[in-house]
């Protein structure tokens, strides 16, 4: 039972006197303080409000990152600060109330991290936390594990998806919300994060010693909040964001009854596999199906198909109010007419299907001349149309007769998803036809719901946002088991052929066509060794810079690890990051951003001895690999680099800086070892004012 509220005169006279109580919260804690389309919401928001009609204080909110409410509370600049966990060092300068939240803290990985086996799996891995986070202090005396500290969890949560970190230790709530936001398919949870006297993240007020009343006012507010008040804001804002492996939504009273008393129609393709088709019963299969089943889960509503002849037909039948929805549709501006979209919730490639004689395909307009082939109705024939005019574009009914009309030469190029073609391609067209190259264009799948439905709309928006990550990754890998690789196989092609060729020759030297077909065999080995030699070229370098890629400067570093292990040669490493490059991308534009990378690319390239080698390594960070070298040999170039970018002129771009770590090899070293050491040297000079140099 809650404790009914009953203020003391003082506390009713603190009230009276005090017209604003100054909050610190955070703008990005969701779901307990988050905005959404420049509105603050969340729990906490809801939890003030209750106690704001309970006693009378009336709260003016301070919202901003944890590490400058936290710093504004321990300068007195505010009253409350919320989220903030107990910790006996936080007790000079706060009085907590009880905790009106425990959330479990979880470490999150990538998918490809390995097998996790308790906290010694962190050791030497790039860990990233909040600042000022509760359990640092623990963190640390906890192993050997590289802390890397964010202000907000966005950047925290991207960066472990981009590799930037090897794992990120925050609550599950917040993480499960930015996966889904944003999709993210390559983070994994690996365990609960247990460390001495650190169970849960137990979300509390904290208020000024100096204020002791305002604390016990907020004390017996929490005390007095019934189990039912609590229950509706837990089940409005935590219950949201629960993992549903096939649970319930949370509907209005609208949504519920139309649930309750509607047969939701939709229609599909039915030749789209592996998205969604009919099979030989007429039975609904594919991806699309599995969700319509984890719908009817999720909401405990009724989804009846409305079979359709084609795509096309489907289209038409959803403008004729003929069925109410399409689980995997495209938003396009001609669409948006007469349909409404969830946000998207999947993302596949576009790829070329040709003949296996085609060379590979590096950009779209490599088709130009050429029939190419897209089905009839798909969402990508007008954008194609509108964004390359100059290709010459023939809708087919369906894939098949798209692949088909490849396949005898009717059309030069087929364009469809990585998953249909690829999907058709494990039981048909064999050694006929292959994926010749990757679009840049994605198919962004939504739901589509007729114009007139807003509450169907809102329900499955509902669902689309409760989806969880390893729900998504279930379908798709049931359906998508292939993978794409970009260019051809040339060897296997070459094996192939020079047998068929040795073949004909044995049976044939005799005749003077021979030579004719030795000719042919030379221009066809140099034709094949020119593409190897591209593609090699395009897998090695990094796209926009031209630099060598992470993938090409670990194999030169590790050539050199091999040398020094064998020889007493040393050799010379440094890791370079630009200076507050965020600020380029947020004020001028990821274009210019890009063109900043590019010129600062270029500086390395003039500006680096003959001996040396630099690539992008990802983002903002560059290294530069000096073989046979020592320290004393280098620091003077390294200089002249940091000099050279500090002085260029980026058009129109306040000038940039860049900081540098630089180290020498040690006998036993790893790739790891030694990117670390120069990585450490990196952070120093980042925290030590940037635009230096720094030997480790």
């Amino acid at each position: 039972m809650a404790e009914p509220l009953v203020l003391s005169k003082d506390e009713k006279t603190f009230i009276e006197t005090t017209p604003i109580v100054k909050v610190a919260m955070m703008p990005d804690f969701t779901p307990f303080t988050y905005y959404i389309d420049d509105k603050p919401i969340g729990f906490e928001h809801d939890l003030l409000d209750i106690i704001s009609k309970k006693t009378g204080l009336t709260f003016e909110k301070r919202i901003d990152k944890w590490t400058t409410i936290y710093n504004a509370f321990q300068n007195k600049e505010v009253d409350v600060i919320t989220s903030i966990s107990y910790k006996k060092f936080r007790e000079p300068f706060t009085h907590f109330t009880s905790a009106y939240y425990d959330i479990p803290i979880m470490i999150f990985v990538k998918d490809n991290f390995g097998e996790y086996k308790g906290l010694k799996s962190l050791s030497g891995k790039k860990v990233g936390v909040l600042k000022d986070v509760f359990y640092i202090k623990e963190l640390e005396k906890s192993g050997n594990m590289n802390l890397v500290f964010y202000d907000n969890y966005e950047d925290l949560t991207k960066d472990l998806v981009f590799g930037k970190i090897d794992a990120l230790i925050q609550n599950l709530t917040n993480i499960n919300y930015l996966i889904k936001k944003h999709v993210y398919t390559n983070i994994t949870l690996a365990s609960e994060l247990i460390l001495p006297n650190t169970t849960k993240e137990d979300l509390r007020f904290g208020v000024l010693p100096e204020k002791p009343l305002l604390s016990s006012i907020l004390q017996k507010a929490l005390t007095s909040i019934t189990q039912k008040e609590m229950d509706v804001l837990t089940n409005k804002w935590i219950g949201s964001l629960k993992e549903y492996p096939g649970g319930h939504i949370d509907l209005n009273k609208n949504e519920a009854a139309y649930v309750n008393t509607n047969q939701i129609k939709y229609c599909i393709n039915p030749s789209g596999l592996p998205f969604e088709g009919l099979n030989e019963k007429g039975e609904h299969t594919g991806m699309s199906a599995d969700y319509y089943r984890l719908f009817e889960q999720m909401l405990s509503a009724k989804f009846e198909l409305v079979k359709t002849e084609s795509w096309n037909q489907s289209l038409t039948y959803i403008q004729q109010q003929k069925c109410d929805m399409l689980a995997l549709g495209m938003e396009t501006p001609e669409r948006k007419k007469h349909l409404n979209f969830t946000s998207h919730y999947l993302e596949v490639p576009l790829v070329v299907a040709t003949k296996v004689d085609v060379p590979f395909i590096n950009h779209i307009l490599d088709l130009e001349g050429e029939k190419v082939g897209i089905i009839k109705g798909d969402a990508f024939v007008n954008i194609l149309r509108e964004k390359y005019p100059s290709l010459t574009i023939i809708e087919v009914t369906d894939i098949y007769d798209g692949l088909d009309q490849v396949k005898n030469g009717q059309l030069f190029a087929f364009i469809d998803t990585l998953a249909s073609i690829g999907y058709e391609f494990q039981s048909k067209y064999f050694g006929e036809l292959k994926i010749a190259g990757k679009l840049a264009e994605n198919l962004k799948l939504s739901i589509a719901v007729r114009k007139d439905d807003a509450t169907l709309l809102n329900i499955l928006q509902k669902v689309v946002n409760n989806i969880t990550n390893d729900i998504h990754r279930k379908i798709l890998t049931k359906w998508i088991p292939i993978k794409y690789e970009q260019g051809i196989n040339y060897q296997t092609i070459w094996k192939a052929s020079l047998g068929v060729i040795t073949l004909i020759l044995l049976m044939m030297y005799w005749n003077r066509k021979i030579v004719r077909a030795n000719t042919l065999l030379k221009q066809a080995q140099k034709d094949i060794e020119e593409k190897n030699k591209a593609l090699s070229q395009l897998a090695l370098t990094d796209n926009l810079t031209k630099l060598f890629n992470r993938r090409k400067l670990e194999e030169l570093i590790q050539d050199e690890i091999n040398k020094h292990d064998n020889t007493d040669h040393h050799f010379c490493l440094s890791i370079l990051d630009i200076d507050h490059f965020k600020e380029v991308n947020d004020t001028y534009g990821h274009q210019k951003g890009d063109q900043v990378l590019i010129e600062i690319a270029n500086i390395l390239k003039s500006n680096l001895k003959e001996t040396g080698f630099v690539g992008r390594y990802g983002g903002e960070e560059f290294i530069v690999l000096y073989p046979e070298s020592s320290i004393d040999d280098v620091v003077t170039t390294i200089e002249s680099l940091r000099l050279a970018i500090w002085k260029h002129d980026f058009n129109g771009i306040p000038p940039k800086t860049a900081s540098f770590g630089l180290t020498c090899s040690i006998k036993g070293d790893t790739i790891e070892a030694l990117i670390k050491r120069a990585d450490n040297a990196l952070y120093e000079a980042k925290n030590s004012g940037r635009n230096k140099v720094i030997i480790k």
